[in-house]
C-alpha cells in the first residue's frame, strides 16, 4: 500500500525526528568532553552530567522503541525495507543498550567520589557510544526517513510521534522542545511549532525557552562549578 503524502512540496514529514536526531548528536557529542573536565571530587558536577546522561539514555532507548515498534512495523506494511538493513540497524541498537548499560553499571560509583580513573573510562565508552549513534542515526535520514513522505500522510505521522513522544514526563517537555530547536532552520522550527498547541507554545516562549536556556548553560558551562 503507498500512501501520497499531504504536502509532498512542504518540509518532509520527518522533520521533526531529524531534530530529535539532532539532539543525540549534539548533545552525546559533547558529554565526552563535558565529563573529561571533572576533576577529582567534584561530585557536585559528576551527578548533574550524570543526570543529563541518564535522560538522554532513557530518551534514546524510548527513541530506538519507537523506530523499530511503531517505524519500521508501519513501512513493513507499506514498503519493506530491506533486511540487510534492518539486521545492521539492530545491531546498532544492540550495541547502544550494551555501552548504556555499561555505563549505568559506573555511574554511581564515579557520582559517589568523582573519581579520575573512573572518569576516564566513561569518557571512552560515551565517545563510542557517540560516534555509533551519530553512525546509526546518519543511516537512518539517508535510507528510512525517505520512505516516511512517500508512505505515511501527515496525519499518520503526527499520530506516531505522539505516541513515540507520550513517555517524555510533562516538567520535561520544555526542555525537549528546546532541545529539538536549538540547531533546528526556519523551515524545520516553523514545521515544529506548528504541530504544538497553542498554550504550549505560548508558555514555552514566555517560560520554556529562558528555562532550556539557563540549564544549558550551567550543564556546559564546567567553570560552573
Amino acid at each position: 500500500m503507498t500512501v501520497t503524502a499531504i504536502h509532498p512540496d512542504g518540509p518532509r514529514l520527518a522533520s521533526d525526528m531529524v531534530l530529535v536526531h539532532k539532539v543525540f548528536r549534539r548533545e552525546l557529542g559533547m558529554l565526552p568532553t563535558l565529563v573529561a573536565a571533572v576533576r577529582p571530587a567534584q561530585t557536585s558536577r559528576a551527578a548533574l552530567l550524570a543526570g543529563h546522561y541518564q535522560a538522554l539514555a532513557t530518551a534514546l532507548r524510548h527513541h530506538h522503541d519507537a523506530e523499530r515498534d511503531l517505524l519500521w512495523q508501519r513501512l513493513a506494511e507499506r514498503s519493506p525495507l530491506d533486511p540487510a538493513l534492518q539486521d545492521r540497524m539492530r545491531t546498532w541498537h544492540r550495541r547502544h543498550d550494551e555501552l548504556i548499560d555499561e555505563l549505568d553499571g559506573m555511574l554511581d560509583l564515579w557520582v559517589a567520589a568523582a573519581d579520575a580513573d573512573v572518569r576516564d573510562l566513561l569518557v571512552d565508552i560515551l565517545t563510542e557510544l557517540a560516534a555509533a549513534v551519530a553512525d546509526h542515526l546518519d543511516t537512518v535520514e539517508a535510507q528510512v526517513l525517505p520512505e516516511v513522505d512517500r508512505h505515511f500522510t501527515a496525519r499518520e505521522w503526527r499520530t506516531l510521534g505522539l505516541r513515540a513522544a507520550s513517555w517524555i514526563p510533562l516538567n520535561r517537555m520544555a526542555w525537549m522542545l528546546g532541545a529539538m530547536l536549538e540547531d533546528a532552520t526556519e523551515a524545520e522550527r516553523r514545521n515544529l511549532m506548528d504541530k504544538v498547541p497553542g498554550p504550549a507554545r505560548l508558555l514555552y516562549r514566555m517560560v520554556g525557552q529562558e528555562q532550556y536556556a539557563r540549564e544549558m548553560r550551567v550543564l556546559r558551562d564546567a567553570d560552573a562549578a
